[in-house]
């Protein structure tokens, strides 16, 4: 379960679970999660769960919303991401068994091997001089997995490169503008908005409320950002 720990240099810190869909963080006794200073607004910022992640938005607050120290406006939340509240720091820490369910080919279960197994085996009797090598006992090729997706870049700054969608929750866009998020499942890569004004397109169509499945050779429009998938 994905939770916030709450640390002030005058207190000690406390643990929320995030358990539901949308947590909001203020001043007001109303918020899922208060912190009771003046450097906070009273509806300050929120969270909304997205697959199983968390979304942050800054709520138009006074002091305003950092991640990592940067402020931002809305931000896909990584694991161990430092938040700032006014005079709080909250520490976003993402389930435990997250990284492992979202990717399986990082989990490698080993036999343990017998000492006897590492000893060559004796033959019976010797062959013969005359005798051509017997044939190579073939090998078992390991399964080759498939083939890594990547984002190309058609038009912007990075015209031109790759990217390997190396993680499960992968983000492509301007952190407090137009974002979009590729989740890597079990089944395929799909893609979700995140943030910003412009409604995002593949192949021409605007998205589907909840994400849509992608296929290799699909044409992502963010905003002036324009990329294809590749599988």
């Amino acid at each position: 379960m994905e939770k916030l720990i709450v640390l002030t240099d005058d207190g000690p810190a406390e643990e929320f679970p995030l358990t539901d869909q949308r947590i909001s963080i203020g001043r007001d006794e109303t918020n899922t999660i208060c912190l009771g200073d003046k450097s906070v607004s009273r509806h300050h910022a929120s969270l909304q769960r997205i697959f199983r992640g968390f979304s942050l938005e800054d709520e138009n607050s006074t002091n305003g919303t950092r991640v990592n120290s940067k402020p931002i406006t809305k931000q896909f939340l990584n694991h161990g991401d430092l938040i700032e509240i006014g005079k709080y720091h909250l520490r976003y820490l993402a389930a435990e068994q997250m990284q492992e369910i979202d990717d399986p080919d990082r989990t490698v279960v080993l036999r343990p091997v017998h000492q006897s197994e590492l000893q060559p085996k004796k033959t019976s009797q010797m062959l013969p001089a005359s005798t051509p090598n017997p044939t190579p006992t073939p090998t078992i090729q390991a399964k080759k997995q498939d083939a890594e997706a990547k984002v190309r870049f058609l038009s912007g700054t990075q015209q031109g490169e790759e990217k390997i969608v190396d993680r499960a929750f992968f983000s492509v866009g301007q952190p407090g503008g137009d974002l979009v998020l590729i989740n890597r499942r079990h089944t395929g890569y799909f893609l979700l908005k995140v943030g910003g004004e412009n409604n995002p397109m593949i192949n021409g169509n605007p998205i589907k409320a909840g994400g849509v499945e992608l296929q290799s050779g699909d044409r992502i429009e963010l905003g002036e950002l324009s990329l294809e998938f590749v599988k």
